[in-house]
C-alpha cells in the first residue's frame, strides 16, 4: 500500500501559461522525489497597462511518500 501527499503550488512566468506550470513542477522536483501527478486547479494572470505582466498557474502536485526514509 502506498500513502501520497499534496502540496499546493503556485508557479510564475513571464512567457506562458505552459511554463508557470512546468515551472511549478521542475521547482517542486528540486526538494520532493516521487511526484506522481499534477493537476492545474486555476490559471490567472496580472495586468499592467493592459498587458499581461505575469501568467500564473495554480497547481496542486501528488508525490508518494517514501517509507523506507532513515
Amino acid at each position: 500500500m502506498s500513502v501520497t501527499k499534496k502540496l499546493h503550488i503556485q508557479g510564475i512566468s513571464i512567457i506562458s501559461f505552459d511554463d508557470a506550470i512546468k515551472s511549478a513542477l521542475d521547482e517542486t522536483a528540486m526538494s520532493i522525489d516521487h511526484i506522481c501527478n499534477l493537476n492545474v486547479i486555476g490559471l490567472s494572470c496580472t495586468i499592467k497597462d493592459n498587458v499581461v505582466q505575469e501568467y500564473i498557474a495554480d497547481t496542486e502536485i501528488t508525490f508518494k511518500v517514501d517509507k523506507e526514509r532513515n
